[in-house]
Order: structure tokens, then sequence, then C-alpha cells
């Protein structure tokens, strides 16, 4: 039981670390005010809960509201992003790398989705211009225009000829 009750403490002390209320052995002040909401009077509870979440709000990092874009048809966020930026880019581009900053590439089918979505040259080529610290690189803004051009065209030709089997194995 003692071998039990020791795992126990110690995980629980490893799990209060991850989620902030710990830290170096210690009760950090998001754990402080989370003690509080915990004895808190019921009618105190949601006021003490914002006051956790404050306290957990001072030692995350700003959200970043720009990216920096690269001729290489990447933008780099050189941190979290706001949220609503980071749902628009997520429909430009696609994530390729993360970590302290996040890479995301454009591509052919990425700027399709975000054409598919119902957005249209113009609103890309406005949101790269208004949330990018670097100029909008020219290799972008040919695939933009060259998607645009394409996207919502139907090709059709004719046939002369076709083959219709059921049988895989006789059409093999």
């Amino acid at each position: 039981a003692s071998a039990l009750r020791a795992m126990l403490v110690e995980s629980t002390l490893r799990e209060g670390e991850v989620l902030g209320v710990l830290g170096l052995g210690a009760l950090a002040s998001p754990g402080r005010e989370l003690l509080g909401a915990a004895t808190a009077a019921p009618t105190r509870r949601e006021a003490v809960s914002g006051a956790v979440a404050a306290a957990v709000a001072t030692l995350l990092p700003d959200p970043v509201d720009h990216v920096l874009l690269q001729a290489d048809l990447t933008a780099v966020a050189p941190g979290v992003l706001a949220r609503p930026l980071a749902r628009e880019l997520a429909l430009l581009a696609d994530v390729e790398s993360t970590g302290a900053a996040t890479v995301y590439r454009f591509s052919e089918a990425s700027v399709r989705r975000a054409f598919d979505a119902g957005r249209g040259a113009h609103d890309v080529h406005a949101f790269l211009a208004e949330h990018s610290r670097t100029p909008v690189p020219q290799p972008l803004t040919y695939l933009v225009d060259d998607v645009a051009r394409r996207h919502g065209g139907l090709r059709v030709g004719m046939t002369s000829a076709y083959v219709r089997c059921d049988d895989d194995a006789l059409l093999s």
C-alpha cells in the first residue's frame, strides 16, 4: 500500500507541474487561485475561476497576429496565432512543421480548398497582404491567380470509344 501511495503522490505532482498548478515542487500562482476556488463558497466559485484563468493567462505568451511569407511558398508563424488568423491560414495552407514557430505550406490543393470554401482570389490576396509582415512573394501571388483562373471551370470533351466490363480478371 505504501508503494502505491508513493506512486500516486509522484504522478499527481507530475500532473500538477504539467498543468501549471505546481512549479519546481511549489504551488504556483494558478495553483493558489485554484485552491481558492475549491474552498470558496458555491456563489463565489465563478469569480474565483475567472481569477484562475487570469493567473494562467499572465503566464502564456500573447497570440501573434501576423505571419512571415517566404518565396518558397511557406508562411512562418513566429508564435501561437490568434484564433481567427489560425483558422483562415489553416484553410489556405497545410501545416508543414510545428515547434516554437509553425511553418505552413501553400500548394495548389490548399489554395483550391480556400476557393471551395467560398474565398475569392481578391479575398486571399487581401488576407495575405493584411497579415504578413513581409511583402507577398511573387510565386505565391502567381499560385493564387493560377488556381483562381482554373477554379470552378468545367471541361467537356468527346470520346470515340470506351471499354466497360464488370469482371476485373477479364478486363486485366
